[in-house]
């Protein structure tokens, strides 16, 4: 969360200056490199490729009255993924067990 007595970023793009560095390499994100897949309400779910190591992370950042917060997942999920997967039905109990189920069946593993 951001001091209050510090200025407010307006914007997610904004904001990415505040989430700062990649997790993997701790290069610092470019935010060019960043792009909005989904935003509600004053949530915003970005997705950024590290331009030197070339990780993906998602972001949920959240622009508050008092500051912002922020969030993220290292993946490897493509920004397209990340936008095709993003609503997607949950996968239910039963695909996971039948997945499991034909991954033994087939000696997958």
């Amino acid at each position: 969360m951001l001091p209050v007595n510090k200025k407010q970023p307006s914007s997610w793009q904004d904001a990415l200056k505040f989430v700062g560095r990649c997790p993997i390499c701790n290069a610092e994100y470019k935010a060019e490199e960043a792009k909005l897949f989904a935003k509600k309400e004053s949530a915003n779910l970005v997705h950024v490729n590290c331009c030197q190591c070339k990780s993906s992370v998602v972001f949920m950042i959240m622009l508050l009255g008092q500051g912002l917060s922020s969030v993220g997942m290292v993946t490897d999920l493509s920004f397209e993924d990340a936008k095709r997967l993003y609503g997607a039905d949950e996968i239910t109990l039963d695909e996971a067990l039948d997945a499991y189920d034909y991954i033994q069946n087939n000696q997958l593993i």
